[in-house]
């Protein structure tokens, strides 16, 4: 049965940690003591929480573009990637070899680096990509906002207290004295979360659900209902993206390849985009029914994903701009 995948990526403040003015005694001690809690806790809440382990895409966000300057996506693409939020030291070349940067570039470049790309994600088989991805923006929003309220400035901790964040917690990285506020709110979100899991699935054509996430004067209900199955399917996504993107030409090019049963591979650098287009020519070859591998994203992360390029069947699948360039001994 077919699966989707919504996604929202996007750009979080992370603490730096004080991890560089440990001795290595300290740090080895440390370091194990918070892997062996890590392991306690993900065995406790692995069949309870939602964010037992830590949710983080390696792919370029489409999502958060709008939110995030070029030059921090930029910087981050080309910067060393940092453990645990703690920064990498700065090459020669970044600070023009022994000459001491500006305060203000230092404050950019810190700035930049600590930022870490996060992602939230719904698995359903049922296509509603719209109200899927308001769920996971409210999502956001309400964490973002208990991080803004349990922040030092707000409880009068001290800054040290600064990584015991609700997004520390939830995404599996907690640290020893987390403030009782902190996990009040991991536990009310954790709530809301199983709430939404727990929502009754609609009869096509019969009724509908309405989820109040939030009170009215607040958010509007959402609003979940699916056609009958004598008529056309869900579309909650741009069907014309291709013809847009493409062109009319392309497009009849490439719906004649799915017809007759070539391998089609599909590249854009908007991961959203491609996702959307692949799924576009699927449904537009209705009423027909592609009964082959359909993959609207392949991650250049995952190890050896270029073999799938290679399978016998008939195929389409979406490739993100550097996917091959990340694969060169792919020929």
């Amino acid at each position: 049965k077919t699966r989707y995948g919504i996604c929202v990526n996007f750009y979080r403040a992370v603490e730096r940690g004080s991890l560089a003015s440990l001795t290595t005694t300290q740090r080895r001690d440390r370091g194990s003591s918070f892997k062996r809690e890590s392991w306690r806790t993900s065995l406790d809440k692995s069949s309870d929480s939602a964010f037992s382990s830590d949710h983080r895409s390696t792919l370029a966000p489409s999502d958060s573009e709008r939110e995030c300057p070029s030059s921090r996506r930029d910087s981050e693409s080309t910067s060393p990637a940092s453990h645990l939020g703690v920064s990498a030291p700065a090459n020669d070349s970044d600070t023009g070899g022994s000459h001491s940067p500006s305060p203000r570039a230092a404050r950019k470049r810190q700035r930049i680096r600590n930022h870490s790309l996060t992602s939230l994600c719904i698995i359903s088989h049922h296509p509603f990509f719209s109200a899927f991805r308001e769920c996971l923006f409210l999502l956001r929003r309400m964490i973002d906002a208990c991080n803004e309220n349990a922040s030092p400035r707000r409880v009068g901790a001290s800054r040290q207290n600064n990584r015991d964040t609700v997004w520390s917690v939830m995404t599996g990285r907690p640290h020893e004295g987390i403030p009782s506020i902190v996990m009040h709110d991991v536990r009310e979100i954790e709530t809301w979360i199983l709430r939404l899991l727990s929502a009754p699935v609609c009869v096509p054509g019969k009724t509908r659900v309405e989820l109040e996430l939030l009170p009215r004067e607040l958010h509007y209900p959402l609003t979940f209902a699916l056609p009958d199955h004598t008529r056309f399917s869900l579309i909650d996504f741009p069907l014309h993206l291709p013809l847009e993107l493409l062109g009319v030409e392309s497009c009849l090019r490439v719906l004649e390849l799915i017809m007759l049963e070539q391998k089609v591979v599909l590249q854009s650098r908007d991961n959203n985009a491609l996702s959307m287009s692949v799924l576009a020519f699927v449904t537009m070859i209705y009423p027909l029914e592609y009964m082959f591998p359909v993959i609207p994203l392949l991650p250049t992360c995952m190890s050896c994903s270029e073999q799938l390029l290679l399978a016998p069947t008939p195929f389409i699948i979406g490739i993100p701009a550097s996917f091959l360039l990340y694969k060169k001994h792919f020929t």
